[in-house]
């Protein structure tokens, strides 16, 4: 099976309000005391895709595999900033904070701020100082963060976490808050899987199922919706072409083989899809869609499928640059660099 998705625009309205939070007396938790917006609304709760150990298993497991893929945590042309220092980064949809944890260690300078509808998945120990993680709902509430407060902000598979019709609005919030000459990064992988067999073309069903009951439930809590489409149906250079106050859409691709024929990444891969299975096991089992034998039959199945038929997923980073900034460019020059390749 293979394909790439549609190009079409999606468009909606949806009412966002803001939660409250709490501060400590470090001078990064001062600065977000200085940029949080609060409100006196209701928050209007719906229902988020769990945060089990599967899907954050799946999730580390991901962040690995594209940690390889793209050769880095990021394509945004962010790293002279970050490491001049004072750069102000939003981590989307952080899950249990992997690419926020890493960027902060490896930017010291710099402060990272990682947002989830799910607190309970953020990391329980000790942390860098210059990362924090806040329980955001970003489709019930706006940001609530000032304007122009981030440098650059990463998003990455959050596309089929909400449903489609929420997410012109929440782009909205998210240009909102960047400062004028800031990045926006959507990573995301294609709807298909590449050179697939039956089963795996089964599984892939399977998940698309799952996916159009969240957003059934979702519709039943009120939440207003014009298409059932999943959302990563429509992809992010669609999604952002519309906005005005973005230019300089830059796509970047990149493929994941799925099986030991691809090596570690590969085998990276093999993993991520045995825990995204067993992730949404339960959803398949409570609904009848299949039963416990035939699920562990599609686990068997598929290792030996992707292998014959060399499976491979695609994955796509977007980066974009508001409008706005007249600044000068700052560069680095590490002269300590220079002189050891000399």
């Amino acid at each position: 099976m293979s394909g790439t998705p549609n190009m079409t625009t999606a468009t909606s309205t949806t009412t966002q309000t803001t939660p409250q939070t709490t501060a400590s007396t470090t001078s990064f938790t001062s600065f977000l005391k200085s940029k949080w917006r609060s409100s006196t609304k209701a928050v209007k709760p719906w229902k988020p895709i769990p945060n089990t150990r599967d899907y954050i298993e799946q999730s580390w497991v991901q962040h690995n595999a594209l940690q390889m893929a793209f050769d880095g945590d990021y394509m945004a042309p962010m790293t002279q900033s970050l490491l001049s220092g004072g750069c102000e980064v939003l981590d989307i949809g952080c899950g249990a904070g992997f690419w926020t944890m890493d960027m902060a260690t490896k930017y010291p300078l710099s402060y990272f701020i990682g947002i989830d509808v799910d607190k309970n998945v953020f990391p329980s120990l000790s942390m860098q100082k210059n990362l924090f993680f806040q329980r955001v709902d970003i489709m019930t509430s706006p940001l609530p963060y000032e304007n122009d407060t981030f440098d650059y902000i990463f998003i990455r598979s959050m596309l089929d976490t909400l449903p489609d019709s929420c997410w012109e609005s929440v782009l909205q919030e998210i240009v909102r808050v960047m400062k004028r000459g800031a990045y926006l990064e959507c990573v995301e992988p294609y709807t298909n899987l590449f050179d697939t067999g039956p089963t795996m073309s089964t599984i892939m069903t399977l998940i698309d199922t799952t996916s159009s009951i969240r957003i059934s439930s979702t519709q039943q809590q009120g939440l207003q919706q014009q298409s059932t489409m999943p959302a990563n149906y429509n992809p992010w250079p669609n999604r952002l072409a519309p906005l005005n106050t973005l230019k300089e859409m830059r796509i970047h691709h990149t493929h994941t083989p799925v099986g030991n024929h691809g090596g570690a990444l590969g085998s990276l891969m093999v993993q991520y899809w045995e825990r995204a299975i067993k992730a949404s096991s339960q959803d398949w089992l409570q609904t009848k869609t299949t039963t416990e034998k035939e699920l562990e039959s599609l686990q068997q199945d598929m290792l030996t499928e992707v292998e014959s038929h060399k499976t491979y997923m695609a994955w796509y980073s977007v980066v974009a640059q508001k409008k706005g900034y007249t600044g000068p460019t700052i560069i680095i020059e590490d002269v300590d660099a220079q002189v050891s390749e000399q």
